[in-house]
């Protein structure tokens, strides 16, 4: 009964009051800064179709490339592995073989990617407010902003990557097999997404050396390794059927063959070169706010610091590496930089004075972007002296559309019922088969190139002696005398340009040949 119970001490139940009240303003303010994080994320993928549908622009020649990828479904590919293909599939199946359906997968990741920022900054430092300003960061970052804009394998690797790291925070935290379990699967998913993902197991293991060595004892890590390994299956099978290409081709992007001897000059040009795109990717403004970070772990040794800094700084260095015998592509090592904007927020949380150019460096980040991708109204205040069109990050993406209009009229005027339609680029050729009416199979014939996945698929010498027209696409002008030797004789020919920004950036060459015999294909050693 109420007045048999004890009495409660006054100062206890002050203090629970407290901490419940205290709880409760933790769980509205998540709440609150996770319903803003979902609007932001809705209002970025409404802002991305909009700008996808109504662009001038084509899409990326990759995109393209791992869309005609989805049209021949398979267990692993030339240079990627199989889920790049799928992602491109589940899109088109949604939404058509059209531009939203190809990037459809990239916005998906990309908004689940920094949803997990926010639950990982969250989990880890229990601040809403910071894990919110982590999912900020992130979201305008150059480098992520462009994998959750345009479909590449890094637009899945990244949201992974994120998701192995705070799923393995979780289970380094509480223990137990099951979370562990999930890190493999979610390794596993990223390995099928991309190869590099494989560099996470190295990666959490030296940090359980260094931090908790116990961890390493116990049979749950191992199962993660079993389970994310179990991903290599289907790439190491199909490769074994397939001479080993993916291999080899990743040999060669690592420069552990087919290059020659070393150049320090070469050398110092591609680190450079290396170095300052690092600084591009993450945003230079950021820059501070990293190290910073670095600098309060090296003060504290905080586990929790160094389990964010660490894979950022380990694959930062691998690629310094391989910038010193080949060029390194500025976005392959960004994956590792997902797990960066928490560790930013975190020193803005620690160190007060920077909350206001932490601010600043955000909105800056952002705004840039949006002037990258939308250019045209600064240009009438002189942008493109500063950014000339043929210089724009976009120029590649010029044209495309225009130009599969037009070889589809060419094909229709002229009456060409038997042809095919190939490029001396896998980028031409892929971009052709999306745009043009139909999506046509293309074909990439060997006029002098490395391999890709073309050669693995049926080439046009199926075409061979039965009276076929060909329809050659090239970037620029010219003659190739292998193609000329495999036809009769030419019978159209033009060019046509790519404009961005109301400049001609691109210049492509439609030939029509007549009366298809044999080319004489070259052979290549590389990959």
């Amino acid at each position: 009964m109420f007045f048999l119970q004890k009495p409660l001490d006054k100062h206890m139940g002050l203090k629970s009051m407290k901490r419940g009240g205290s709880q409760m303003e933790a769980k509205s303010s998540e709440r609150f800064y996770g319903g803003a994080l979902l609007v932001i994320l809705l209002g970025t993928i409404v802002g991305k179709v909009i700008f996808t549908t109504l662009s001038p622009l084509s899409l990326f020649s990759e995109e393209t490339q791992y869309w005609l990828w989805s049209k021949h479904l398979d267990w692993n590919y030339y240079s990627k592995p199989l889920l790049i293909a799928f992602y491109n599939r589940l899109g088109t199946a949604l939404f058509g073989d059209t531009e939203v359906g190809v990037r459809f997968s990239a916005w998906f990741f990309g908004a689940l990617t920094a949803w997990v920022v926010f639950r990982f900054s969250l989990y880890m430092y229990g601040k809403p407010f910071f894990a919110f300003l982590a999912a900020l960061m992130v979201l305008v970052m150059p480098f992520f902003h462009l994998a959750s804009f345009f479909h590449t394998t890094d637009s899945s690797l990244v949201c992974f990557w994120i998701l192995s790291m705070y799923l393995a925070w979780r289970a380094i935290q509480e223990g137990g097999n099951y979370l562990w379990l999930l890190t493999g699967v979610a390794t596993a998913l990223g390995i099928l997404s991309k190869n590099v993902m494989v560099l996470i197991i190295p990666l959490l293991f030296l940090f359980l050396l260094i931090e908790r060595p116990e961890v390493l004892r116990a049979k749950g890590f191992y199962l993660f390794v079993l389970v994310s390994a179990s991903a290599l299956v289907p790439i190491v099978i199909w490769n074994f059927q397939h001479d080993f290409v993916t291999f080899r081709h990743l040999g060669t992007l690592g420069g552990v063959s087919g290059g020659g001897g070393f150049n320090w000059q070469a050398a110092l040009a591609y680190s450079g070169e290396y170095l300052g795109g690092q600084l591009a990717v993450v945003s230079v403004f950021f820059v501070p706010l990293i190290w910073l970070g670095t600098r309060h772990w090296i003060k504290t040794r905080e586990p929790e610091m160094l389990f964010l800094l660490l894979p950022a700084l380990m694959i930062w260095m691998l690629f310094i590496g391989v910038s010193l015998v080949k060029r390194v592509e500025i976005n392959w090592p960004a994956f590792a930089y997902v797990t960066l904007p928490i560790a930013m927020a975190q020193v803005v949380n620690l160190y007060a004075h920077w909350r206001k150019y932490a601010f600043v460096a955000t909105c800056v980040s952002g705004l840039l972007l949006v002037g990258v991708m939308y250019p045209e109204p600064l240009d009438a205040i002189g942008f493109k002296r500063l950014l000339k069109p043929k210089n724009d990050p976009f120029a590649r993406m010029a044209g495309y559309r225009e130009l599969g209009s037009r070889v589809d009229f060419l094909i229709d005027s002229l009456g060409l019922e038997k042809h095919f339609v190939f490029s001396d680029s896998y980028h031409v050729a892929s971009e052709l088969a999306f745009y043009m009416e139909g999506n046509p199979q293309t074909y990439n014939p060997n006029l002098g190139r490395r391999m890709n996945q073309f050669d693995i698929w049926p080439g046009i010498n199926q075409f061979e002696q039965q009276g076929y027209f060909g329809v050659f696409v090239r970037w620029g002008e010219g003659e190739s005398a292998i193609v000329s030797a495999a036809f009769d004789s030419l019978i159209h020919q033009e060019t046509r340009h790519g404009y961005l920004r109301g400049e001609p950036v691109l210049t492509f060459q439609i030939q029509i040949h007549k009366g298809f015999g044999k080319m004489e294909e070259l052979s290549t050693s590389a990959y």
